[in-house]
């Protein structure tokens, strides 16, 4: 059986996000800080990171 020829590694790419949208100043300083936890622990998941789970009494 034949091997296969081995692919050309693809180019990394970087996902631009702008944290300081519009969308954003109408929130206070509280929704922001969780919003942006909870998008940085979906972002780190998606990436196949291990994500601790924590609860508020831990924190």
């Amino acid at each position: 059986m034949r091997s296969l020829p081995t692919p050309a590694p693809a180019a990394a790419r970087q996902l631009s996000m702008p944290f300081d949208t519009g969308t954003l100043h109408g929130m206070s300083r509280t929704e922001r800080s969780q919003s942006l936890a909870r998008m940085a622990r979906l972002l780190l998941e998606a990436a196949g990171a291990s994500v601790e789970e924590y609860s508020d009494d831990e924190r």
